[in-house]
């Protein structure tokens, strides 16, 4: 390896020397030597000029691929945001769509308790005039009768203010009812009296105080039952004792 490396140097040491001498040589002809300096400026130009171009190329290149890699990420965003309006659209599309289907069902089952509503109270005042209907059918030939003297006055009189009084009835309580009973959305319901809320849950100061109150009791109860069975004690032991004596 030591052999190896002398050779190298001597070689650069020999070079060196002929780069000298050919130096010493160029020195003494100056033709030569303008030729030489101008030989190397221009390969030293060319050298520097063409690394340049190459690192300019390079660069360009690189620019390039960025701005490729830009565009392709903005053109991604943009059919993101696309897909994304897309999707939006849809999905307000099928909501409205459900909004609107919800609003006619809810809509038209309104619709029909008002026509249940109505045709129900229709048939309601229809039932009151088809008593009017028979009141008046059965007054007319009693009023008849009455003119001609076939019935008393009072058997007339006391009939008509009879149906009168039943059909006034019947009129004051289906009115009633339907005011103040009966439910406003639906003919077959009626309305109750508010019951008002649950009952309110016991706090535990009070759960404690009915506890307490409890356990007072049912010691004075203790204390009750002790004292009369002393005394029952006390009285059996003296009847005893009397009849011992």
């Amino acid at each position: 390896m030591t052999s190896l490396e002398n050779t190298i140097n001597n070689v650069l040491v020999q070079q060196d020397v002929e780069l000298a001498q050919a130096i010493q040589k160029l020195q003494s002809d100056p033709a030569k030597l303008s030729e030489f300096v101008s030989a190397r400026k221009a390969e030293l130009y060319n050298t520097v000029t063409k690394e340049h171009s190459d690192n300019f190329q390079k660069v360009y290149g690189d620019l390039g691929r960025s701005s490729d890699v830009v565009k392709n990420i903005l053109y991604y965003h943009t059919r993101n945001k696309d897909l994304d309006g897309l999707q939006k659209a849809i999905f307000d599309k099928a909501k409205s769509e459900a909004d609107a289907a919800t609003f006619d069902s809810q809509s038209a089952k309104r619709q029909f308790e008002i026509n249940e509503w109505t045709a129900s109270n229709k048939g309601d005042t229809l039932f009151f005039l088809q008593l009017l209907f028979i009141t008046l059918t059965i007054t007319a030939p009693l009023l008849y009768m009455s003119r001609i003297g076939l019935i008393p006055n009072s058997v007339f009189y006391s009939l008509t203010v009879l149906l009168t009084v039943a059909l006034v009835l019947t009129l004051a309580v289906r009115l009633i009812y339907t005011a103040d009973v009966r439910d406003m959305r639906f003919w077959n319901r009626r309305r109750f009296a508010q019951m008002g809320g649950p009952p309110t849950p016991p706090t535990c100061e009070a759960i404690q105080e009915i506890s307490t109150r409890v356990q007072n009791q049912a010691k004075d109860l203790s204390a009750q039952a002790q004292d009369v069975f002393e005394e029952g004690s006390g009285r059996l032991s003296a009847a005893y004792n009397i009849l011992r004596g």
